[in-house]
């Protein structure tokens, strides 16, 4: 007898998940789930025009350091052939050029367009070009505002070029000012 109450005892501690509560948690990792994706698409749409605002205050850094260390004229200018300045705007990509001694121009970074759901917007509106001179000043202030797509909040970053030739992100709301 006493052996029989101990296979009862031993068979209700059993290890193991009764199939129900697979399906329990199954259900609610499935929930959890349906909440969290939505949150990740649009946190790496951020990332997306974070990367972007930053790549090219970037290029605008690096031709004002070019102007300098060169002691000569250094444009960045929008392209859509990676070749030659032009193109239908700072989206299709953009060029940095130097003028070198014999009149021809040393290609020194192609960035190749961004995103299709990525817009650079004319905040007011940015030339086709910025050139730095050779103690690198632009000549200009100027401003770019990047938005995305997928972003229904209306995020945006806007970058901005001072006359004295720093380049930086604004924080989102506040502008360039003056």
């Amino acid at each position: 007898m006493p052996h029989r109450a101990y296979r009862l005892r031993h068979v209700s501690h059993s290890r193991g998940f009764s199939l129900l509560e697979l399906l329990i948690v199954l259900v609610i990792f499935a929930i959890m789930a349906s909440i969290a994706v939505p949150s990740f698409q649009s946190l790496r749409q951020q990332q997306q025009l974070t990367d972007a605002s930053n790549e090219l205050v970037a290029a605008l850094r690096l031709a004002r350091g070019e102007a300098i260390m060169r002691e000569n004229k250094v444009t960045l200018c929008a392209s859509a052939d990676g070749t030659s300045c032009g193109g239908k705007g700072w989206t299709q990509g953009w060029l940095l050029q130097a003028a070198s001694d014999d009149g021809k121009k040393d290609t020194i970074i192609v960035h190749q367009a961004l995103s299709q759901r990525l817009d650079i917007a004319d905040n007011p509106s940015p030339p086709a070009s910025v050139s730095f001179d050779e103690l690198g000043y632009p000549g200009g202030a100027t401003e770019w505002r990047l938005s995305h797509a997928g972003l229904s909040d209306g995020a945006s970053r806007q970058v901005c070029l001072k006359v004295t030739g720093r380049a930086y992100v604004a924080e989102p709301g506040a502008g360039c000012g003056s």
